[in-house]
């Protein structure tokens, strides 16, 4: 049956743009078309020429992901793509994950890694057999102190890892690849940026969905399989974070999941959706009040909205983020809130696996972030009025930005839900 299902690939000899030869496997399961990914690969070999590294290898699955659009869950299994400027790239992954990249990666070298086996003796003989033993070699290290991001990445790569590659190469200069794959990802193709589209469109739907559940008397629970039926009915994949729905006092705590608790009279309810969509990620964020509104609530609602508005007018290519971030929290702070809110104004959206849906330690509107703004990076733009143990507001939106100015993807009014 497998072979079957095969039968129609074509395996293709390719020249990029940038003169690099590669095998591609070429069929209809591909989220993209073979230009894009060897547009990405072409992106990639040249930040690893500019930073010096002569071989890398990744091993965070958004990464591995965008260069070849092998996926699957089961990334607690050992995966590394090794990538060189003169050797076909390579992934080693565990045995029963091999057939995921047929199913879903143009790659054309797999090398299996079975459940019995030590992961890292095969990464030294494969980092051997392409004469890496001598070369500058980047890893996945993570965060480092002079990063301005709280996420940890490079959680795949360990301790262990390290420490056996060294021991095995002592020649090898093991290099801190920081952003070279994450540089190419943050700005966006206009393919990547259409999925970002069809993926906030699909969050659009859910949130709907999940307003229009509220009411007195119905759980958190039933709210969020209103949210996910809807999700999934038009096409929605599974984010690297859960979505939020979350009511009464608890929706002034961060990230708190549905439970079983009933929806009362007066009870703010937040709802934060995010939609992936062959992996890249559309989110949006809304309250709703259930009951007439109060003064208060109209007051968060209002100041919430113009901050989300001023950014939307600031942002353009050249702007620095944090002037963006600057201009947002002192609208804020004037309407009373700035000792609660201190929090980035935005994320970069795009590729995702748990344990996040945002690329925010790529790059994020936030203090001290003096990186401007280019065309087609895309962000979930995340405003909030915070009043601890009382309410959270935030009306969100996914955008883009355009040669001179803002694409607002999520097509919600800004305002919260009155039910």
């Amino acid at each position: 049956m497998a072979s079957q299902r095969y039968a129609n690939d074509l395996c293709r000899d390719v020249a990029t743009k940038a003169g690099h030869r590669l095998q591609m496997r070429e069929h209809d399961r591909l989220a993209f078309a073979l230009s894009e990914y060897q547009r990405r690969y072409d992106a990639v070999l040249t930040n690893m020429a500019q930073e010096g590294v002569e071989m890398l290898l990744v091993r965070s699955p958004e990464n591995i992901c965008y260069l070849t659009g092998f996926e699957t869950p089961s990334f607690y299994g050992y995966q590394c793509l090794i990538l060189a400027p003169d050797c076909e790239p390579v992934l080693i992954v565990r045995r029963i994950e091999e057939i995921n990249a047929t199913e879903f990666s143009w790659l054309t070298l797999t090398v299996p890694v079975a459940d019995s086996q030590p992961p890292f003796d095969i990464l030294i003989r494969e980092v051997d057999r392409l004469g890496g033993g001598n070369k500058s070699i980047g890893v996945e290290k993570g965060m480092g102190h002079d990063r301005k991001v709280y996420e940890l990445r490079g959680m795949l790569f360990t301790v262990a890892e390290y420490e056996a590659l060294t021991g095995a190469f002592p020649q090898a200069d093991f290099v801190d690849s920081k952003a070279i794959v994450e540089e190419a990802r943050l700005i966006k193709s206009d393919a990547e940026v259409e999925m970002v589209r069809q993926a906030a469109a699909i969050s659009d739907k859910a949130m709907l969905a999940g307003a229009d559940a509220i009411r007195v008397g119905v759980t958190e629970n039933e709210v969020a399989a209103a949210v996910h039926d809807t999700w999934c009915r038009n096409g929605g994949s599974y984010t690297g974070m859960t979505n939020i729905v979350a009511s009464g006092p608890r929706a002034s705590v961060n990230h708190c999941t549905w439970t079983d608790r009933e929806i009362r009279d007066g009870d703010p309810v937040m709802l934060e959706i995010g939609t992936s969509k062959s992996r890249y990620c559309g989110a949006i964020m809304r309250n709703a009040f259930v009951g007439k509104p109060t003064p208060r609530m109209l007051y968060l609602r209002d100041a919430t909205r113009d901050a989300l508005e001023l950014a939307i007018d600031m942002i353009r290519p050249g702007v620095a983020c944090e002037d963006v971030n600057r201009a947002c929290h002192q609208l804020i702070a004037r309407a009373g809130f700035g000792d609660d809110d201190l929090n980035r104004i935005a994320y970069s959206l795009g590729l995702n696996f748990p344990p996040d849906w945002g690329e925010g330690h790529i790059l994020s509107i936030q203090s001290g972030e003096t990186r401007p703004l280019e065309r087609n990076m895309t962000f979930h733009l995340l405003p909030a009025c915070n009043a601890p143990g009382e309410i959270d507001i935030s009306i969100s939106a996914t955008i883009c930005v355009t040669e001179d100015g803002c694409d607002v993807l999520s097509e919600i009014p800004f305002d919260v839900f009155w039910k």
